[in-house]
């Protein structure tokens, strides 16, 4: 029973794996302006902030596509376990495009909540930091494709730990600025 829950465990994380680089690598690939353009919502507050930009969400998009496609061709009995909605012919070659955009609205939609809060950008936000793009990913690609229920049951919370135990490492190795 054990072994089972670690296989699918791992299985959930290989399936989201393009979302969790696609939400490492926007970081990196920063630039291009701000996605809300610095635009304000109605409360007077941006939208988004400056930390979201377009070469964040085009550079996560993008590696999001690269890793699903490494997990389609390194892993091509995988998909086995999925069921594409729609006859969307050949899905599993774009799913990781589709989950990586999906990891960059879910942390669009937290950096959206932060500012309605009055939380200012790098603010710690509990659990919609860790685990916010991973819901969004597994809600968005459920469009596209079903997946057993248990890797989101299982997934969700060790993604909640893994992400925090990386950034408790990141700051003790003093890679990073905030433990969160």
């Amino acid at each position: 029973m054990v072994s089972g829950f670690i296989t699918d465990l791992v299985h959930g994380f290989i399936f989201l794996c393009p979302a969790f680089f696609a939400n490492s690598a926007a970081a990196f690939t920063s630039g291009l302006g701000a996605i809300d353009r610095g635009k304000l919502f109605r409360d007077g507050k941006p939208l988004l902030g400056k930390n979201k930009t377009i070469g964040g969400v085009l550079g996560g998009t993008i590696t999001g596509g690269i890793l699903g496609m490494a997990v389609v061709l390194f892993f091509p009995d995988f998909f086995k376990e999925v069921e594409v909605r729609n006859d969307l012919e050949s899905f599993e070659w774009y799913y990781g495009f589709i989950l990586g955009f999906s990891a960059l609205i879910g942390d669009a939609i937290g950096s959206f909540a932060k500012r309605r809060m009055n939380l200012k950008p790098g603010a710690p936000f509990p659990v919609v930091d860790q685990v916010g793009f991973v819901v969004s990913s597994f809600l968005i690609v459920a469009f596209f494709m079903s997946y057993p229920i248990i890797w989101v049951i299982l997934v969700i919370p060790a993604a909640f730990f893994l992400h925090l135990t990386a950034n408790i490492f990141s700051y003790k190795m003093n890679w990073q600025k905030v433990w969160w």
